[in-house]
């Protein structure tokens, strides 16, 4: 019986101590303009802003991560999980790494097979996934997103300047203005907010929706090869519009005069026709619909 007890008590502390080997803390300066690099292999990245010129980072390794290796100064920080060779893509390789840093940080994530959650930065954000989702919900002006398997959702009030590419996955923009650009090789793309000057969105197999205002000289462009495109602007809109597609029906839902119509191709002007709007789908209807 006391031999048993031992074994127990012995087993419970090797599992007590591969628990603890398995998280790792840390907490160092990190300045209010810094630029900061965050790799995850697999698992997640999640980030909140705090309002201290400091970085605090919980990370919860999984069994292929070897270590979590942190190098640069308090201006330019680097985080990365390191893994096993041997043992790469064996057992649970999912790390999961939490980190508050302070909100004017630049952001460079590279999360290979992770998810990637931002919450509250201001600064730019780069953010590149090659299958896991990418959610941010952040006041940033400049935001740049890359994933190849996985949805993109943006909250992003503040946005100016906004680069999406998405190989296999639905996105959603809430709250950007200024300049959108999206490439979609294979999912939907909804897009709210405004004003906008430049829209400029392609989808290969997906729908695309916008419910958006413009400013008065806008450049609008929606191209999707097999999916409806549908515009939804505001009743104030002035532009000369161009609908096309070759497998489908064609719809403007505003007064305008008619300048050229074919089978395949409808120019209209809006009012004074000051900015420019093309919608365009190879297999499916285009509607520029008023709000």
């Amino acid at each position: 019986m006391r031999t048993i007890t031992l074994a127990l008590a012995l087993s419970l502390t090797s599992l007590l101590a591969q628990a603890a080997s398995s998280e790792f803390t840390d907490r160092r300066p990190l300045h209010a303009d810094a630029r900061l690099s965050v790799r995850n292999l697999a698992g997640v990245i999640e980030i909140d802003a705090w309002d201290k010129a400091e970085m605090d980072l919980t990370a919860q390794l999984g069994d292929s991560a070897e270590k979590v290796e942190i190098t640069g100064t308090a201006g330019d920080l680097k985080v990365e999980v390191k893994n096993r060779k041997s043992d790469r893509y064996y057992g649970d390789g999912d790390t999961r790494l939490k980190l508050r840093v302070p909100a004017g940080v630049t952001l460079s994530l590279d999360g290979t097979s992770s998810d990637l959650v931002v919450r509250g930065t201001k600064g730019p954000i780069t953010a590149r996934s090659v299958s896991g989702d990418i959610d941010l919900a952040v006041p940033a002006k400049l935001i740049t997103v890359q994933t190849v398997s996985g949805d993109v959702r943006l909250e992003t009030p503040a946005a100016r300047e906004t680069k999406l590419n998405t190989v296999s996955g639905d996105t959603t923009v809430n709250g950007a203005a200024g300049s959108l650009i999206s490439e979609s090789v294979s999912g939907d793309v909804n897009v709210e907010g405004g004003p906008f000057t430049l829209v400029d969105l392609k989808s290969v197999s997906g729908d695309i929706g916008v419910h958006a205002a413009f400013t008065a000289d806008a450049r609008v462009k929606a191209e999707s090869l097999s999916g409806d495109v549908r515009v939804n602007a505001p009743a104030s809109l002035s532009a000369e519009v161009t609908l096309k597609t070759f497998s489908g029906d064609k719809h403007c839902l505003f007064e305008s005069v008619r300048e050229a119509s074919d089978s395949k191709r409808t120019v209209l002007k809006i009012g004074e026709g000051r900015g420019q709007f093309s919608l365009t789908s190879f297999s499916g209807d285009v509607t520029l619909d008023k709000q």
